[in-house]
């Protein structure tokens, strides 16, 4: 087989902020056998002529470059959309973005016939040669994401600014798009029977926001909701205690809520079960308890972060600021409702996502 447009696949999605996954130096072998599975030779024949968002190329062009006709192009380019596998908007194609080509098997609840071979790839690129530190942060600890509590959990009178609050979040959308898509990350786990969460959580949903909830939508993947809606949805979540994390940025025009467990969601296992400490930027909130506290133990037992202790010599419980990630969880089901989050500027937000991955990119590159 020749491998030289699944080459230049890797090389288009090395192009972005977050690069490609690399072994040894090189392309990681175990990616692009993954990119195999996705695109046959005739498929990646036509979409190495792509970028990656948001850059466009249109069926025009790619016709053009490839020498095939423009209704065969348009024909495939059809049945890749619909498979989640580019993305495409009239003539206007694009590869996924990174989140959504690593996953693009475990959208789909029902175990399919490549899925377990995509898992077994996947934990070759990603886990064991070490991706998940490109896919969360850069090289020098910029977080991608970010935790996003929700506002009964803040003490009254505490300053929230804009995008700091989940359920403010979603109010503040420009637009009314919202849909919820399967959790990809709680699906890889259940096909393969090792889900931990399994007696506490659901498989349950992302909040896709914007053109993403559009996009999942059009190819059945995605339940439209109203904003009250994905608001019940996020709080229903919470109580569950899954944390709410989103884009690291303040600009509105956000793509995910993602609602993320401890045991197989890919930005929390950074802290929780891998070596990077900057998989997740904590809020700018973190728990006090106040006089009422009664040592229950309670909240210890609700954080998976392992940030809470119970202190005798003070009364009460307190939080370890390095491991505390401000989500609030640990609030939530204190009997006393002795705990709320305070405020404690820690966490730089940046203001736009042209901000934020031109940083990560720099950074990435070592020009920065």
């Amino acid at each position: 087989m020749d491998d030289s447009p699944y080459l230049r696949i890797v090389k288009t999605i090395d192009q972005s902020p977050l690069g490609a996954p690399k072994a040894g130096g090189s392309f990681s072998q175990a990616f692009i056998a993954y990119l195999k599975l996705i695109y046959s030779p005739e498929e990646a024949n036509l979409v190495q002529h792509l970028r990656m968002p948001a850059k466009f190329t249109t069926v025009e062009e790619v016709a053009a470059a490839s020498g095939q006709d423009r209704g065969e192009v348009q024909k495939v380019f059809n049945d890749l959309a619909r498979r989640n596998c580019i993305l495409k908007m009239g003539d206007m194609c694009s590869l996924p973005t990174i989140p959504t080509l690593l996953n693009i098997h475990q959208f789909y609840p029902e175990k399919r016939p490549e899925d377990l071979e995509a898992i077994r790839l996947y934990k070759e690129f990603f886990i064991k040669e070490g991706y998940y530190k490109y896919y969360e942060s850069s090289e020098k600890g910029t977080p991608v994401m970010r935790v996003v509590p929700v506002e009964r959990t803040i003490e009254h009178g505490q300053q929230v600014l804009k995008g700091e609050e989940a359920l403010r979040l979603i109010d503040d959308l420009p637009g009314d798009q919202l849909a919820l898509v399967p959790c990809p990350c709680r699906t890889r786990t259940e096909k393969l029977g090792e889900r931990e969460c399994k007696e506490k959580n659901p498989v349950g949903a992302c909040i896709m926001i914007g053109l993403p909830a559009v996009h999942f939508e059009s190819i059945g993947l995605g339940k439209k909701v109203s904003r009250e809606q994905a608001k019940g949805y996020l709080l229903e979540m919470q109580d569950l205690g899954l944390v709410a994390t989103t884009e690291n940025y303040k600009d509105p025009n956000h793509m995910i809520i993602c609602l993320c467990c401890e045991c197989c969601c890919s930005q929390t296992r950074g802290r929780t079960r891998w070596d990077n400490p900057n998989a997740l930027a904590p809020s700018n909130f973190v728990p006090q308890a106040n006089e009422d506290c009664v040592l229950c133990g309670t909240c210890v037992d609700r954080c998976f972060f392992g940030a809470l202790s119970l202190d005798e010599k003070a009364g009460r419980a307190v939080a370890n600021p390095e491991k505390c990630l401000g989500c609030g969880l640990c609030t939530i089901t204190c009997p006393q409702e002795a705990l709320k989050l305070q405020r404690v500027d820690r966490s730089l937000i940046y203001e736009t996502a042209k901000e934020l991955f031109k940083k990560i990119a720099l950074e990435n590159r070592g020009a920065a």
